[in-house]
């Protein structure tokens, strides 16, 4: 093949530039500190990484999720602890009552106290949480899901379940309803107790006791399995935040460039540019006329 003047210098013009735009491409590595910043830089790199970035835009979704569940979940085991604690107060009075030798008006007394838990056990009932009733199934914003009328107590709520979904595989139900706190019977036995000790029946005090303790198991026995749900909430939390981290790791391997890396292939350029430009320069002035 017949090589020209123009041919050679066509091709030392090309090699020229295409070792400048690889100058200019590691610069820009080096400046953004990335490897991948389109398509055209590393397709396959490109499509793993943006299937990545989702991947960690949804677990941030499900992490924000978690985050609010923990919130409510934490002030409602809060609430139901304080209810235990009036039911364990309530029973320990009302287990005074049975005494042989308390008189009528020690049994009215106490009475009166189980009135006071009666009264702080609805208020606690009552509680909201960012302006929603914590008790209150669905109907998070009715005045008060909970009605005292004397001893009575109502619920006016429903048995709803709040749902937050935490991952593709789970949804989770964070919230307890006021029929759950009424299955346990407590208001109910708290007005037996009160109206047996009023009376001072021993047979219906004895009674009224026993389903009180009953009650206050029942009270417990809610608030652990509740307390169960935010352990695995917990859990879930930190899978969802470990995954997220290695997600990170994987998106930094994909489109981070490593300076050092970087930095020793802009001098191999840049000698090989100097390289290029110094043969281009001697060969270009090679000519017969100097041999003649």
């Amino acid at each position: 093949m017949r090589v020209t003047s123009a041919m050679f210098m066509r091709n030392a013009i090309a090699r020229l530039f295409q070792n400048r735009a690889d100058m200019m491409k590691t610069q820009e590595r080096i400046a953004t500190q990335k490897k991948i910043e389109k398509p055209s830089d590393n397709p396959v790199g490109f499509s793993r990484a943006q299937r990545l970035h989702e991947a960690y835009r949804q677990n941030e979704v499900f992490l924000k999720n978690v985050d609010d569940s923990q919130a409510w979940m934490d002030n409602t085991s809060s609430l139901l602890d304080q209810l235990h604690q009036h039911a364990m107060e309530a029973v320990t009075d009302a287990t005074h009552g049975l005494d042989a030798v308390t008189t009528d008006d020690v049994r009215k007394a106490i009475a009166a106290q189980l009135r006071g838990i009666l009264e702080e056990s609805v208020a606690v009932a009552n509680s909201t949480y960012m302006g929603k009733n914590t008790f209150g199934g669905t109907e998070t914003k009715i005045s008060k899901p909970f009605q005292q009328n004397g001893l009575d107590v109502t619920y006016n709520g429903n048995d709803g379940k709040i749902k937050r979904r935490i991952s593709k595989q789970i949804v989770m139900d964070i919230n307890v309803s006021g029929d759950e706190l009424m299955n346990t019977n407590f208001f109910a036995a708290m007005k037996d107790t009160i109206e047996a000790l009023e009376s001072g029946d021993q047979d219906a005090i004895k009674t009224a006791v026993e389903n009180l303790k009953s009650a206050e198991k029942s009270v417990l026995r809610l608030s652990t399995v509740y307390g169960s749900k935010i352990n695995n909430l917990q859990l879930i939390k930190d899978r969802l935040t470990t995954t997220n981290e290695n997600f990170r790791k994987f998106i930094s391997q994909e489109e981070d460039a490593v300076l050092e890396e970087e930095l020793v292939n802009l001098k191999s350029q840049q000698v090989a540019y100097q390289a290029t430009l110094q043969s281009t320069s001697e060969v270009m002035n090679l000519s017969i006329l100097k041999f003649m």
